[in-house]
């Protein structure tokens, strides 16, 4: 609404309905290296799928509309910036030939495997059951750089941590810890159970790949260690303020390619098959099949090496009840998969191949209610991962084949997760009416609920966002406003008349008056329906503005609408007639912002229509109905 006093910095996602590379086109100025990441679900010309884009295209034409698109979007991305898209084997070498090319060979990061529990009796040899996802980076060097990039949070870290830093200022026994700790976990595998089942699955096997915890479910030991992390007696903890280390077993056998000289020499350092005495029945332990990870005692000549001795002293060795258990290493929960050099940050490498069985069709009938609402949806679980991977908070990310809508259903569940402090913001484009009925009508029930059934919400634990909706004039839309060559009336009977729609020779049927530019309106859509354009925000996409500050004066005999931008440039709007002098008011308007503004002084005026404005103490660029049809960014 033009009304709505919003800025561009307080706006949380951008949903818009048009054909993408019309979209994409005209937010080429203001998002031009603002979007973090991009993931696409393009058409993956099957022929078969019911696409709204024009399916079962030859490869040659496929190729065309992708590279028209990734060109744009390519733009778009920050230096850092990342594409993910998602393709089957149809048109995934096509693909892959097109990004080669439009990112560069060596600014391709990876091919992901999603393995999907789908199965074709009908198949005539194998029943294909992956899909693939292709990661391209804007310039891979820089995208890879950070601790962080192509890294994701461990789930249930956070949660188990969190649980265990609430517990620890009153330094409890540590059976009561991981007695916390094991409810948690049961919890979690409750709700987990109930996530399937609300997505049609039930808990077996294969779903429990699935679950995200399933790293995290073998740590549900605590012991307390000093701030060295040198173990601490549960009786000292308090003296000595120690704090809990959370750990599991590990296999403290040798790696499979161990290549370490003499391992099977018992004369040597290096020996790998010694038995170590157990300290309670002081009978020997058998070593692993393939000998210990570790060498039995330091090495004199490097003493920081690793050693089971020294392990043992610092009580980071498992020993069984008695010798028959093979001694196992500790490993804590804060260094596990760790590759940053930060101990507590809970990260790990994601793997190239990966398992989702999530059924996108699935989320969106427990949404809505009803079966059939989109064709072929993606799980949100999908797109949540990549997000996650490559963008922190306030990063945007976009999706120009938003289809319905998972994308940005995705980035809500992350902002959820995150918190109203880390939000990521979106981008969404796609055309037809189903953005409308149900892009926007599944964003406005995740924003209300992250949890549905059957059409109804669960509680009302959604995060609120701001969602701005815009619709762009269309391809059609132009062409129904073309006057015919020839004038029927002034034919003779009885003549056949074909409209031939020649822009070069025709005219539209109404053009701009930016006299008036708060009451121009165009037919969209099949229906024809008269809509008022938003002049304002078309000439802030058009120019790249973002706007930092929106205000409506109606103080004045008439109205005037004005955005200061980041550029700090004022766009200012009004009614105005030829002959009409009203200086005096955009001065007055100039001065208000000039006030109120100091921090951000105006550098340029931009007015709509005639004006005279020689007095005012700045430039000043008049904007005409021609500046908007061509379209191009002012210096």
């Amino acid at each position: 609404h033009p009304d709505f006093d919003h800025l561009d910095d307080q706006t949380d996602g951008l949903l818009i309905n048009s054909e993408n590379w019309q979209a994409l086109n005209l937010m080429q100025e203001k998002f031009r290296e603002k979007i973090k990441c991009i993931y696409i679900d393009p058409p993956y010309n099957t022929g078969g799928d019911g696409f709204l884009y024009k399916d079962a295209f030859r490869h040659s034409s496929w190729t065309t509309m992708m590279a028209d698109r990734l060109k744009l979007a390519f733009f778009f991305l920050e230096t850092s910036g990342v594409l993910f898209s998602s393709i089957d084997h149809r048109e995934r070498t096509t693909l892959e030939h097109t990004l080669n090319y439009m990112f560069g060979k060596n600014n391709r990061v990876e091919e992901l495997i999603w393995a999907q529990n789908t199965n074709d009796n009908r198949a005539p040899a194998y029943s294909t059951n992956h899909e693939y996802i292709l990661v391209y980076a804007k310039d891979k060097s820089v995208a890879t750089a950070s601790a962080t990039s192509f890294r994701e949070k461990r789930p249930g870290y956070e949660e188990i941590i969190e649980l265990v830093r609430r517990l620890e200022p009153d330094y409890p026994e540590p059976e009561e810890v991981e007695s916390a700790i094991k409810k948690l976990m049961n919890n979690h595998l409750k709700d987990f159970k109930a996530e399937l089942e609300q997505a049609g699955l039930s808990f077996n096997k294969q779903t429990k790949k699935q679950d995200p915890w399933r790293g995290v479910y073998n740590y549900k030991h605590v012991e307390y260690r000093d701030s060295n992390g040198k173990y601490v007696s549960p009786d000292e903890a308090r003296k000595k303020k120690a704090s809990f280390w959370i750990w599991r077993e590990a296999d403290s056998s040798a790696p499979p390619k161990e290549t370490a000289r003499n391992i099977t020499d018992p004369n040597d350092p290096n020996y790998r098959f010694f038995r170590p005495l157990h300290p309670i029945s002081g009978k020997a332990c058998k070593p692993p099949n393939g000998g210990w990870r570790l060498r039995y005692k330091p090495d004199p000549d490097d003493p920081a090496k690793d050693s089971f001795v020294e392990r043992d002293k610092d009580k980071r060795i498992v020993w069984g009840k008695d010798e028959n258990k093979i001694p196992q290493l500790k490993r804590f929960l804060h260094e596990a998969g760790n590759t940053s050099g930060d101990n507590d940050s809970g990260l790990s490498v994601p793997k190239s191949v990966f398992h989702d069985y999530t059924d996108g069709a699935k989320e969106t009938e427990s949404i809505f209610g009803e079966k059939g609402i989109f064709r072929f949806p993606k799980p949100t679980t999908l797109m949540k991962r990549f997000f996650e991977q490559t963008t922190d908070g306030g990063d945007w990310i976009a999706d120009f084949f938003v289809g319905s809508g998972t994308s940005a259903h995705a980035l809500l569940n992350l902002n959820k997760d995150f918190g109203e402090k880390q939000k990521r913001k979106f981008l969404v484009v796609d055309m037809e009416n189903y953005v409308n009925t149900v892009v926007k009508g599944r964003v406005k029930r995740v924003m209300f609920s992250v949890n549905w059934k059957n059409g109804n919400p669960f509680n009302n634990n959604g995060l609120q966002h701001l969602i701005k909706v815009s619709q762009l004039e269309q391809y059609e839309d132009l062409l129904d406003s073309l006057m015919p060559v020839w004038d029927e009336e002034k034919l003779p009977d009885n003549i056949p008349v074909q409209y031939l729609y020649m822009p070069e020779q025709n005219q539209l049927a109404s053009s701009l008056d930016l006299s008036r530019p708060f009451t121009q309106t165009m037919r969209t859509g099949r229906t024809r329906e008269t809509k008022n354009i938003d002049l304002m925000e078309t000439w802030c996409y058009l120019q790249g503005y973002w706007i930092r500050s929106k205000r409506v004066f109606r103080e004045f005999d008439r109205v005037y609408r004005a955005v200061l931008t980041t550029r700090n440039v004022l766009v200012l709007f009004r009614d105005i007639k030829i002959g009409e002098d009203d200086a005096e008011n955009i001065r007055a308007v100039c001065k208000s912002f000039a006030d109120t503004t100091k921090d951000f002084p105006v550098s340029r005026l931009e007015v709509n229509h005639h004006v005279d404005l020689r007095q005012v103490d700045l430039p000043v660029q008049v904007i005409t109905a021609d500046d908007f049809l061509r379209g191009v960014p002012w210096s």
